[in-house]
């Protein structure tokens, strides 16, 4: 019972808490396997990191995962990871099977049917709300269409209600979601563990670029990292900084990607404002490159709007932000409100106010005590404190070895 295998409707590495619930459990004496897709140059089996790592083939582009999202979702149960799980269960002789996110949660249970395995599901986020936002400003018509027949709140909230019934273990990374699922579902609060995507210390062992803004290293830098999507809120952090170009040495850095779409919208938004030599789009970034942005930049941003999705669950950058030692400007999403306020490591903002962000960031523009006080309160929530991956993951294995 001390093998575990993963189940991943992504790439590994790209989810680094996917990366770092595998590490800490390879740690603690268990044997990890992880079935994800496979990119054209990847081997189809390898071990790395300690994890054994499977992979299989749906395709290369948007369109092949586009038919096997629908797939998935007119049986909630995807043909290839049913059937490439069950050999590995077999030859492997695993007994937990660790499901991240929704989708793949109806394969693992109909596993359950045939091998004599025990399922535990991490909910990464509230999933069927994230259906609303993801899709906002997508314009491909057939896109659109696909995602309202087929990845419809309605339809994902219905099952999600049967794969919280019928899975035997659930994780939440915040209370806020734990609560919901008990509220919406009806489930046992002893069922559910959080484990939240706080970061381990390695993260400010990586190697400084105190030249990473180049000529405006010296000038007071706004930051955002990460994914880039309708539901995080960049374009309100794009227009608070047209409220503040009078001031000629502030700048914004986006140091993510998104979609082509989302892309091009933030792009129309820095042209409306003017502003196109105040603010950059950087694009994807390597993950190694993350806290060179965030500890030399002024303040760190998390704007997310406010809505079922961004209130049930709380971005990496929160904690990696606060490891950094930079001050935080927050939306008042619920989560990432609950921990800024409880660690005092940033101002927040209404979700959503342009304005109201605009004035959270002019105060930590002339106040340099209160951005060094915020700062130095996040380091000490996070690094000396209980806010890490290291007091974090003790959780998960205590969990796996109540199941072992």
């Amino acid at each position: 019972m001390n093998k575990i295998l993963m189940l991943l409707e992504s790439y590994y590495p790209d989810d680094i808490r996917v990366s770092k619930e595998a590490k800490s459990l390879i740690q603690s004496g268990f044997e990890v396997h992880l079935l994800c897709f496979c990119r054209t140059n990847e081997l189809k089996f390898e071990q790395k990191n300690g994890i054994q790592i499977h992979r299989i083939n749906v395709g290369t582009n948007d369109y092949f995962h586009a038919f096997w999202d629908v797939v998935n979702a007119m049986s909630f149960n995807h043909p290839k990871f049913k059937v490439a799980a069950s050999e590995i269960l077999q030859q492997h002789d695993i007994r937990l099977v660790h499901v991240h996110d929704l989708p793949l949660a109806g394969t693992a249970i109909k596993l359950k049917a045939k091998h004599d395995i025990k399922v535990i599901l991490d909910l990464h986020e509230n999933y069927p709300e994230a259906l609303r936002v993801w899709h906002k400003w997508k314009k491909n018509p057939i896109a659109r269409l696909k995602n309202k027949w087929f990845l419809n709140y309605d339809r994902w909230f219905r099952f999600e209600k049967y794969a919280v019934q019928h899975c035997d273990q659930l994780i939440c990374v915040v209370d806020e979601m734990k609560d919901r699922i008990i509220a919406s579902h009806n489930i046992d609060a002893g069922k559910i563990s959080v484990i939240t995507n706080s970061e381990e210390y390695s993260f400010i062992e990586q190697v400084l670029d105190k030249g990473i803004y180049g000529e405006h290293r010296n000038s007071f830098i706004i930051t955002y990292t990460g994914g880039v999507g309708p539901h995080r809120g960049v374009d309100t952090l794009v227009e608070a900084m047209g409220k503040l170009k009078s001031h000629d040495d502030i700048y914004l850095y986006i140091a993510g990607s998104g979609s082509h779409n989302v892309m091009e919208h933030l792009h129309d938004l820095i042209k409306k404002y003017g502003l196109e030599k105040r603010a950059f789009l950087l694009g994807y970034q390597p993950f190694s490159s993350f806290f060179s942005f965030m500890k030399m930049a002024s303040v760190n941003v998390i704007p997310h709007h406010s809505n079922g999705h961004t209130d049930n669950t709380i971005p990496h950058k929160l904690f990696q932000g606060m490891m950094a030692g930079k001050p935080l400007v927050v939306s008042s999403s619920s989560s990432i409100k609950r921990v800024v306020e409880l660690a005092n490591s940033g101002l927040i903002f209404h979700a959503g106010d342009k304005n109201d962000l605009a004035d959270k960031l002019e105060t930590l523009y002339r106040n340099k005590n209160l951005r060094e006080e915020l700062g130095q309160n996040g380091f000490n929530a996070t690094v000396k404190g209980d806010l890490n991956w290291e007091r974090t993951s003790r959780q998960l294995v205590s969990l796996y070895q109540s199941l072992n």
